[in-house]
C-alpha cells in the first residue's frame, strides 16, 4: 500500500513484467497520473478513493481478456449492492454507475505471448469518501450516496474477496 503513485497500473505492470505472482495487489491513497481508457485521466481526491491494481496470470486466450474487466465490474456492483444497498449497475465496457453517475472505473491492460495471455493488470478506481463537490462532474461516491464514511483497507479486502470468488469461477469456464 502506497501513499502516492503516478498510477497503480504503471507499478503493477512493472511488477508483472518482473514476474510478480498472480494476486499481487498494488494500492495507493493517491495517484498523480491516474488514467482510464483512451488516455483519459482518472481524478480522485487524495485519500478519498480506493485505487488499486491486481496482477493476474489467467489461463485465457488473448481474445477472452475483456471478460476480466466484466468480472471486476460485477464484483464492484455486488459490493455496492450488498454492503451499501446502492443500485449499482455496469455501464459497458468498464464503468460502474449509481444513479446514472460514475462511481467506479476499470482499466485492464495485458501482455500476451501468441494467443495466450502472459499477464493482466486490472486497475480499479472507486470513489469512496469524497463529497460530491470534490468529484468531477457526473461522478459520485459511496459517501455521497450512502452517507457512510468507509475505511479503504477493509473495503479493499471485501472487494478482493468478491473478485476472488468470481475469478476462480472463471477458471473452469473459459480457456
Amino acid at each position: 500500500n502506497y501513499d502516492s503513485l503516478d498510477s497503480t497500473n504503471n507499478l503493477a505492470l512493472e511488477f508483472a513484467r518482473q514476474g510478480a505472482s498472480e494476486g499481487t495487489v498494488i494500492a495507493s491513497t493517491y495517484q498523480t497520473r491516474g488514467r482510464g481508457r483512451f488516455k483519459r485521466k482518472w481524478i480522485s481526491p487524495r485519500g478519498k478513493g480506493l485505487l488499486c491494481s491486481i496482477i493476474l496470470r489467467p489461463n485465457l486466450k488473448t481474445s477472452s481478456a475483456s471478460i476480466l474487466t466484466h468480472v471486476a465490474a460485477a464484483s464492484i456492483v455486488e459490493l455496492l449492492r450488498t454492503r451499501f444497498k446502492l443500485p449499482a449497475k455496469i455501464k459497458k465496457p468498464n464503468d460502474v454507475l449509481v444513479a446514472e453517475r460514475k462511481i467506479a472505473g476499470i482499466l485492464t491492460e495485458s501482455s500476451s505471448y501468441g494467443k495466450r495471455l502472459e499477464y493482466v493488470v486490472i486497475g480499479i478506481g472507486l470513489n469512496v469518501n469524497a463529497k460530491r463537490g470534490e468529484l468531477v462532474k457526473g461522478a459520485t461516491s459511496i459517501y455521497s450516496e450512502a452517507k457512510e464514511k468507509v475505511e479503504n483497507e477493509a473495503l479493499l479486502d471485501e472487494l478482493l474477496s468478491i473478485f476472488s470468488v468470481k475469478y476462480e469461477g472463471l477458471n473452469g469456464k473459459v480457456k
